[in-house]
């Protein structure tokens, strides 16, 4: 299974709120119509609002590039259609991750995206969030490889319930916590698209 993130943010005619809300309301449901995800979450930023977005998207696949390949098409253009409606194409930030979920239990609701960047060795941070997972549940580090730009802002993702994660990070590696609401898709609504 392969997964890639992606940071999304409002227009000018919606807020924070509306831009989430129209989300969860319309474009996931639209995306799960056309799209055979594995699992696909959206992580709705419930603090700083000088971030620049509003939502990371994780969305997990077979074959990722299958599912990028549609966009070329037909689904691409309605998709692309409802953006317009509620988000700032411009500051679309996707990339490609390798996964390493570090404890079991998945959080839903509230948790925290520790953006970490500067992060030297991987090794290295992977020991530090092993460490971290060995506290709290539902624990995963995302190594991020933007796509384009402009990039995805960060080079990891810790996925942690844990707000004193970054307590001890490794020397030189710059955090920014986020406090998210994680809402997930149901396998129920995950199999309108695998149809």
């Amino acid at each position: 299974m392969m997964k890639s993130i992606c940071v999304l943010a409002h227009n000018d005619t919606f807020t924070r709120a509306d831009f989430q809300a129209y989300y969860e309301s319309n474009h996931a449901p639209l995306g799960l119509q056309h799209f055979p995800f594995v699992n696909y979450s959206r992580n709705h930023v419930l603090d700083a609002p000088d971030i620049g977005f509003d939502t990371i998207s994780e969305f997990w696949a077979e074959d990722i590039a299958s599912l990028a390949g549609l966009m070329d098409g037909p689904v691409g253009e309605i998709l692309r259609a409802d953006e317009r409606r509620f988000m700032d194409q411009s500051k679309t930030a996707p990339a490609g991750v390798d996964e390493h979920v570090l404890s079991t239990g998945v959080v839903n609701g509230e948790r925290y995206a520790i953006l970490l960047n500067n992060i030297g060795d991987p090794d290295t941070l992977l020991s530090w969030a092993r460490q971290t997972a060995d506290r709290a549940p539902g624990v995963s580090l995302d190594l991020a490889t933007s796509w384009r730009e402009p990039a995805f802002p960060a080079q990891a993702v810790l996925w942690t319930p844990d707000a004193d994660a970054v307590a001890a990070l490794p020397d030189g590696v710059q955090a920014r916590t986020l406090r998210v609401r994680r809402v997930a898709s149901t396998a129920a609504e995950l199999s309108v698209g695998a149809q």
